[in-house]
């Protein structure tokens, strides 16, 4: 668990019209991550923050807000060029899809 994150409680509120997208949705995320963490390792900050802000549009789109914040807090660092404030974004966003995961099954 992550700090500042409640056992017990969802982390998403997810609507019911959308829920049986989700796992599609997932599963093209944990792609993306796995793109932005190899990206993060070369130092391709564009890169980052073009699958930062590619993540804040689609999680928006399934009003997944947790992870659309993140996204733009992502697509931000990045910006900055603040590497090593990214490491800890990306690992939230991978307990993110997890959590997502979990509450979808």
């Amino acid at each position: 668990m992550m700090s500042g994150e409640s056992a017990g409680q969802d982390l998403f509120i997810i609507n019911d019209d959308l829920r049986e997208l989700i796992p599609h949705f997932v599963v093209h995320q944990f792609d993306e991550l796995q793109q932005m963490e190899s990206s993060l390792e070369i130092g391709d900050l564009k890169e980052v923050g073009r699958l930062g802000h590619s993540l804040k549009g689609a999680a928006a789109n399934f009003c997944l807000d947790p992870l659309s914040r993140l996204g733009m807090a992502i697509h931000d660092v990045s910006k900055l060029g603040m590497e090593e404030a990214l490491a800890p974004l990306v690992k939230k966003y991978r307990f993110y899809l997890d959590e997502l995961k979990i509450q979808v099954s």
